[in-house]
């Protein structure tokens, strides 16, 4: 994900959540994330256009983020 958040920095804005604590519970399960390691792609008012669920390549994130950024 660092190599992702150096390319898309200006465009995009990273946030990683530890799930293990409590307090962050409430995000996971508002955005439907279940399981681990979860992405969620959210546009500028926070809804989510993108869910992904399991381990994902820096390849394939980068397709989909490029075709949210354009």
């Amino acid at each position: 994900m660092d190599g992702l958040e150096a390319e898309y920095g200006e465009q995009v804005n990273f946030v990683r959540l530890n799930v293990e604590i409590p307090a962050n519970e409430s995000i996971q399960q508002s955005y439907g994330l279940r399981g681990h390691p979860a992405v969620a792609i959210l546009d500028a008012d926070g809804a989510m256009v993108q869910g992904v669920f399991g381990a994902e390549t820096a390849e394939n994130l980068r397709l989909i983020l490029d075709e949210i950024v354009q």
